[in-house]
């Protein structure tokens, strides 16, 4: 069954989703080939469909029929999409890695994916590889100069005819160890479909991208979400508060995909006279966007906030608030899109929930149990875009019957909206009573003299564990700020679940996507208690 988009789209067919992404590559390169696909932000080059088709047909054709692993260490740019989408549609096995990698953590992935092509910015760096081939950004960018239109051979047609790649990830964990995650292009090509369907982009959108090209997010929700809507993109290789809202108001900016993190730093901004000018909204992902940011935001700059759900296993988005002028509501992420979503009772309660042979992915006829409406319990989730398992076969109890149990806590209301509370690991168990921390962190992050906040578990003899607070202040720290900090937390929260002890930081440990990474912080010696600030 086929669904057909708005007005000059692809026609993405659920069923034909193995190519659609080389599909939409040809369709578009054919039916507008002088339109503008991908513009560098940073250099303000231009990119055509026709120009970024025949880069990437050029590049697949250099590479091969074969097979290949290749390993990408670029940061977002056109190079960088070339690779994503030349290894997708050649039928290769894309290893992400972030730029700023070590050399132990390449040394780890050259050991355990053993790639046989590298892509990087300097030719010396063959990640301990010295029989892989190496291609720099500069390569790639020379596949996109103009020349006539390259005789297709026989046996070129053979290396072209489209083949499903895939690509891997790596979990952020920040809340446990990272695992691999192994994603194909029918997946990939299923997420951004949804992504494309529930921002209602069309060719006329001018999405900005500035996170990074090694995570989920940037390659699904802002390359291939553009790509099915024969759009344009422009990518930024990093975020940039100084440059941000000159880049929105040069290139007609109509929707960009960012952070919680960066809308905070979006905060210290004044407001464009631009604004909102062609933008239609933001969205957010990767991390929870506290309430009170979202409001500020929305207040100061009139740009309406898409606050959305995604997960790696997932090829992203998973749930998303309806855009502009759909009904979005403050605190929750949405409704779910393209997945199948329960909330039921984590696998310990019982059998109620996700109990019972967890780890048997293959019993077809394996379901969780839906809690009633408005009870709070694991975000499970299945669907075409949703992986089996883990690589390795790792955390194999968090798959069964193709539902994925995402550790994420939260619940659904009446007008089939989630709401996340909080990860199941980090829920902090005082005395028996469960506190959730980002109850904490929203009431923390409301009060004006709190730029960041994150809460956690610490051991405790008589309560098991008992409520701390990690903070960046505004402004210098003193006795009496802390005071004042802790009257407010009193005042809206029940006593158990008031901080006992504040801690101060420059900056919270956060992953390139915003991410708070609570292992690093929880492992911390450099944070000591704030003046006055022991427990109380």
């Amino acid at each position: 069954m086929g669904f057909h988009l708005a007005e000059r789209s692809f026609p993405f067919h659920s069923q034909s989703a193995d190519h659609a992404l080389d599909a939409a590559l040809r369709h578009w390169a054919a039916r507008t080939p002088d339109a503008p696909f991908i513009v560098e932000a940073d250099i303000g080059t231009v990119m055509t469909y026709a120009a970024i088709a025949s880069a990437v047909r050029r590049w697949r054709q250099a590479l091969g029929a074969a097979p290949l692993v290749i390993a990408l260490a670029l940061p977002g740019g056109a190079p960088a999409a070339i690779a994503w989408l030349a290894a997708l549609t050649g039928g290769h096995r894309l290893v992400l890695c972030s730029p700023e990698a070590t050399a132990d953590e390449r040394r780890h992935l050259s050991e355990t994916q053993r790639p046989d092509v590298v892509v990087v910015a300097r030719r010396t760096d063959t990640f301990g590889r010295p029989d892989a081939r190496v291609f720099t950004a500069a390569d790639l960018a020379t596949l996109m100069s103009p020349g006539a239109p390259e005789a297709v051979s026989a046996a070129m047609a053979a290396t072209l005819a489209p083949r499903v790649g895939m690509a891997r990830l790596t979990t952020s964990g920040t809340t446990g160890e990272p695992k691999g995650v192994w994603l194909t292009e029918r997946q990939i090509a299923w997420a951004a479909e949804q992504v494309r369907r529930s921002h209602r982009l069309t060719s006329a959108d001018r999405g900005l991208c500035v996170l990074p090209f090694f995570h989920i997010n940037a390659p699904v929700v802002s390359l291939c979400a553009t790509l099915l809507a024969g759009a344009t993109v422009v990518i930024a290789p990093r975020f940039s508060v100084h440059h941000f809202w000159e880049w929105v108001a040069r290139e007609d900016i109509t929707w960009a995909s960012l952070v919680p993190t960066i809308i905070a730093m979006l905060l210290s901004t004044e407001k464009p006279a631009f604004l909102p000018g062609a933008l239609r909204f933001v969205r957010t992902a990767s991390a929870p966007l506290p309430i009170a940011r979202q409001l500020a935001f929305e207040r100061q700059f009139g740009v309406a906030v898409v606050e959305t759900y995604g997960l790696s296993e997932a090829a992203s988005q998973v749930a998303a608030n309806p855009v502009p002028p759909g009904r979005r509501k403050v605190g929750s992420v949405g409704r779910p899109t393209g997945v199948e979503l329960v909330i039921a009772a984590p696998a310990s309660e019982g059998a109620d929930g996700m109990a019972g042979d967890a780890g048997d992915a293959d019993d077809g006829g394996y379901a969780p149990q839906p809690l009633a409406q408005g009870v709070e319990g694991e975000i499970c989730v299945r669907g075409p875009g949703v992986i089996s398992g883990y690589e390795g076969d790792v955390d194999a109890t968090s798959f069964a019957g193709g539902w994925f149990r995402t550790g994420d806590l939260g619940y659904l209301d009446a007008d089939g909206y989630l709401f996340i509370t909080g990860r199941l690991r980090d829920t902090i168990n005082r005395g028996g009573e469960k506190v959730a921390p980002r109850e904490i962190e929203e009431v923390l992050l409301a009060h004006p003299a709190i730029r960041d906040a994150a809460v956690l578990g610490a051991p405790d003899p008589l309560y098991g564990q008992r409520v701390v607070a990690f903070v960046v202040p505004a402004d210098p720290w003193n006795a009496r700020t802390e005071a004042a900090l802790r009257a407010y937390c009193a005042a809206r929260l029940s006593a158990y679940k008031t901080p006992e002890t504040f801690y101060v930081a420059t900056a919270l440990p956060r992953n390139a996507n915003g991410k708070l990474s609570r292992r690093a912080l929880q492992g911390s010696r450099a944070l000591e208690p704030a003046a006055g600030g022991a427990t109380a």
